[in-house]
Parts: C-alpha cells; structure tokens; sequence
C-alpha cells in the first residue's frame, strides 16, 4: 500500500477558502462542506472518520477557538485548535444551512440531499480531484484524505521545528511515531536539502 503524500498547506488551505466563498446554488452546501473538511482537517490533523463524525457542539468559539473530537483509534477525546477563520466560517455555514435547508444538522459534515454524513468515499473523491487540477499545490502521486493529516503534521513542523508540537497535534503517543510520520515525505526533504547544497 502506497503512503499518502502531504499537500502544500498554504495553497490547500487558500483553496478551501475560496471554495467555500465560490456564490453558486448548484452543490453549494457540498462545495462549504468539502471547504470545512479541508480547513478543519489542516488546523487539527483529525482522521478523516473522526473528521466527519464532527458535531458543532464540539467546536468552542470561546478564546482560542478549539474542537473537541472523539478519536476512535486512541478511545479517547482530545482538544484540537482550529483557526479564526475557519470557526468564522462554520458560523456562516450554520446561517447557509437554515436559508438553505431549513435547518442545522447537528453534525458539521451532515449531505442534506442524501439525509446522511458524507463518506470517506465522498472525502477521498474531492480530494484526489483538487489535486489532479493542482487546486493543492504541486499534484502529489498519491493523495487521499489521510494527506490533510500529513500536512497538518509537516505545518507545525516547518513553522515550529519541534518535534513535540507535531507529537501533541497528532496524538501520538511515542515521539518516534511522529518522527517516523514526517520522515516519509523524503521526495520534499531531498528537494530542500539539494536546494541547500547548490
């Protein structure tokens, strides 16, 4: 099985944001969802399962704005930040939902045509198509809902330089977990360190 690659966070992440914004009524509740599941998936690093089982009562607007999400793999709830303009935009989708469809679903990534949660089918589909188009930056061989994760990890990285920052974000929980996870994007190492050398 091929390991997913990360995206280029700032350019996945200017994606969603205009997404989001895009002014259409065909698929507009899909297009702000599949923004938010890119934007929360690059603030907190969440599987895509526990991404989508994600309900507006977890998010926390108060101070800094933060979710909190079951993560089925470790059994337990973790605190995840989110960013300002991601919550800002959750609150305009809540708004879009009661013009739209007359109500709010309590969870965040609810397909109100198909009355049910979107699918980590559905995730992997909008994905692996904004990154053949280049919407995510330079396209990646093997993309999937599993490279939100990876760039959210290789963010704090770049940004922070501590191994231990990625470690919290990421829940794991072993230091070596986390250095083994970002160890694997070796192609952008590789790129960086020639660039060094020249």
């Amino acid at each position: 099985m091929k390991t997913t690659i990360s995206f280029n966070h700032e350019r996945a992440k200017q994606y969603a944001v205009d997404l989001f914004n895009v002014d259409t009524n065909v698929y507009s509740s899909d297009k702000k969802a599949e923004a938010l599941l890119i934007l929360i998936g690059l603030d907190t690093a969440l599987r895509v399962s526990d991404l989508l089982r994600l309900k507006f009562t977890d998010v926390d607007g108060n101070g800094n704005p933060t979710v909190t999400a079951y993560v089925s793999k470790k059994k337990r709830q973790e605190i995840k930040p989110i960013t300002s303009t991601t919550l800002r935009l959750l609150e305009i989708y809540k708004t879009h939902c009661i013009e739209h469809h007359g109500y709010i679903s309590e969870s965040i990534f609810f397909n109100y045509k198909k009355e049910q949660l979107y699918t980590r089918q559905w995730t992997h589909k909008r994905l692996n198509l904004a990154n053949d188009n280049g919407k995510l930056g330079r396209k990646v061989n093997v993309a999937g809902a599993h490279s939100l994760r990876r760039t959210a990890g290789a963010n704090v990285f770049e940004k922070t330089k501590d191994l231990r920052d990625v470690q919290f974000l990421m829940g794991h929980d072993r230091l070596s977990q986390t250095e083994h996870y970002l160890k694997l994007d070796q192609t952008q190492a590789l790129e960086r360190l020639a660039k060094i050398y020249q």
